[in-house]
């Protein structure tokens, strides 16, 4: 597994500790609140700070805890988080890019506010590694298609153009879209879901600009790969030629929700430092339905 060494993350605070988290949820917070709190003053944020979030999918039994979760990150990072206006995303791999597509639409309307975009996940939970070993998805001997389970967060401040100031990187647009045919659906995988979501976030650009580098959220599925090239073939106008792809889960491990928000960051320094060629797509398909991508540049 791509963990985080525990030296790393700091202890829960025991008014967290008391009520009856789930570990991967304590681990989730042990995750995403120093990042939170590091991005909070590196950005010297005042105020409550809305943040919209993005986590593990829901599965049949819900996620009971989703809802305090943000509660239970502002106490952690001592930060204070304007609970009504953050939102959170249950969506896995795409739940970031969504958070950002949503934040978009919410900076258009309030175009004073500043909002922090993330994402946090974890692998390391017995009864989820245990049914992706049944699913024989977790890469090993002899299993090929398959991936090493990880772990992350990752958070970014979004806000209008007119109130950032010299940024660097700018957001042209974000879209999502659901895939009937997903892992688990019943439906012909077809790979029509991140087709459309790129089609939808290209009826948004102003220009025409070529795609020049790619940050996606393959992980060594083979499902991953042929969603991507049906959305690829689809679209082969929109890209450059010789246009670079970088999939870090081959680093990392796979980071579950925390992805897009991951290769967001990612691809914002690599824009920033001049060590990708904008403009840069970034994309993240989930298990189930979410599909989701942004186009970044300079």
């Amino acid at each position: 597994m791509g963990l985080v060494p525990e030296e790393e993350l700091p202890p829960l605070p025991p008014d967290i500790e008391t009520p009856p988290l789930p570990a991967s949820v304590r681990r989730m917070l042990q995750l995403a609140a120093p990042t939170l709190s590091a991005l909070i003053e590196k950005a010297d944020l005042e105020g409550p700070v809305t943040v919209f979030l993005g986590l593990p999918e829901l599965d049949s039994a819900g996620l009971p805890w989703a809802d305090q979760f943000l509660s239970h990150l502002g106490r952690f990072a001592a930060k204070p988080l304007d609970l009504e206006s953050s939102r959170i995303f249950s969506f896995g791999r795409a739940a970031a890019l969504q958070a950002m597509e949503a934040a978009l639409g919410y900076v258009a309307q309030n175009s004073r506010a500043t909002v922090v975009v993330g994402g946090v996940d974890t692998y390391f939970n017995m009864r989820r590694v245990a049914q992706l070993d049944l699913e024989q998805r977790i890469l090993g001997p002899r299993v090929m298609d398959g991936f090493i389970p990880g772990e992350g967060a990752a958070f970014f401040t979004l806000k209008s153009e007119e109130s950032s100031g010299t940024t660097a990187v700018k957001v042209k647009g974000a879209a999502s879209a659901e895939d009937p045919g997903h892992r688990y659906g019943t439906d012909p995988a077809l790979g029509q879901g991140l087709s459309e979501a790129m089609e939808k976030l290209r009826a948004t650009l102003r220009d025409t600009q070529q795609v020049r580098s790619t940050f996606a959220s393959f992980n060594g599925e083979n499902s991953e790969a042929k969603l991507w090239g049906v959305a690829r073939l689809r679209h082969s106008d929109f890209f450059a030629p010789g246009a670079i792809m970088q999939h870090p889960a081959d680093c990392i491990g796979d980071t579950g929700a925390a992805s897009g928000a991951i290769l967001t960051a990612l691809a914002a320094h690599a824009l920033a430092c001049g060590q990708r060629e904008g403009p840069t797509l970034v994309w993240a398909a989930s298990d189930r339905e979410s599909r989701a991508c942004a186009l970044l540049s300079i």
